[in-house]
């Protein structure tokens, strides 16, 4: 089994232990494809995007990251809601996506835009490692170009999300 099925596995057994001693999942649970929460997700990721270019306008790029993590993130929530999925951890949402993208049911673009969110071997350059840098260190200033990547991935993304859930 690839590491990604094993990851989505491991995170679907996590929830159901967590469920059966009668707690909130903090993993991945399989239910019904759910197409109004996968648009509401879509609708609150387009309200981050609002909030990114409210930051971006004002110069606080810092909050751009953040806000760009969480349109992308909201994204991937969307597409797990159409595929029958409710997830309650970002690294089991990265996974589903990993694994649905493995699988072709999500397009060509969509790998270069989860390989984007991760931290990995880059990490600087990756949104979930810069998120966490900007949000939890003093670190105020970046460079612009990272914020207009950022910006230019949302947008992207956004669109790909609306096609899939279509």
């Amino acid at each position: 089994m690839p590491k990604n099925e094993n990851m989505v596995e491991w995170c679907l057994n996590k929830a159901q232990k967590e469920i059966e001693k009668g707690q909130k999942h903090r993993g991945l649970v399989k239910t019904k494809p759910d197409m109004e929460t996968a648009h509401g997700h879509v609708k609150k990721a387009e309200h981050n995007f609002d909030v990114f270019m409210l930051n971006r306008k004002h110069g606080a790029y810092d909050w751009c990251i953040s806000m760009g993590f969480y349109t992308m993130y909201h994204c991937c929530l969307a597409i797990s809601a159409k595929f029958g999925y409710e997830s309650r951890n970002q690294e089991c949402t990265l996974s589903l996506m990993s694994m649905l993208s493995e699988q072709g049911k999500l397009g060509e673009n969509f790998h270069s835009y989860l390989e984007a969110m991760k931290a990995g071997e880059e990490g600087e350059d990756q949104i979930l490692a810069l998120r966490e840098k900007y949000q939890y260190s003093p670190t105020i200033s970046l460079d612009k170009q990272v914020v207009e990547r950022l910006r230019l991935l949302c947008i992207d993304m956004i669109t790909e999300t609306k096609g899939i859930l279509k």
